[in-house]
């Protein structure tokens, strides 16, 4: 098994499902104090599972996001441009934690 952690520039979350279907919250470099994506790829895998990966967001200010599935557009600042559904699991109003709940697009191949 291999992990590696990606560092987040800019996030996006996008609600899917619900009455708040289709509602974004951007997340500007300048509104986040941490982010990164955790992603483990199984041995004999040729990249993460669907559950494989989450996202840990710290605000640095308060923020509230809708509970339930949201599709990421996150800008890694390794330049990748990663893109995924995933469940909103944990959330305070400054820490959130996605978890995710689909295939992660953009990884890059040497991080896979």
């Amino acid at each position: 098994m291999r992990s590696t952690r990606v560092l987040v520039e800019q996030l996006t979350a996008g609600v899917l499902g619900g009455v708040d279907d289709g509602a974004e919250v951007a997340f500007a470099a300048d509104a986040i104090a941490y982010a990164d994506v955790f992603v483990v790829v199984r041995e004999g895998q040729p990249g993460p599972g669907p559950n494989d990966w989450e996202v840990t967001l710290q605000t640095c200010g308060r923020h509230h996001l809708v509970p339930g599935e949201h599709l990421l557009d996150i800008d890694a600042s390794d330049g990748s441009h990663l893109r995924g559904r995933a469940l909103l699991r944990f959330s305070d109003g400054s820490r959130h934690l996605f978890r995710g709940d689909g295939h992660l697009s953009g990884l890059p191949d040497d991080r896979a």
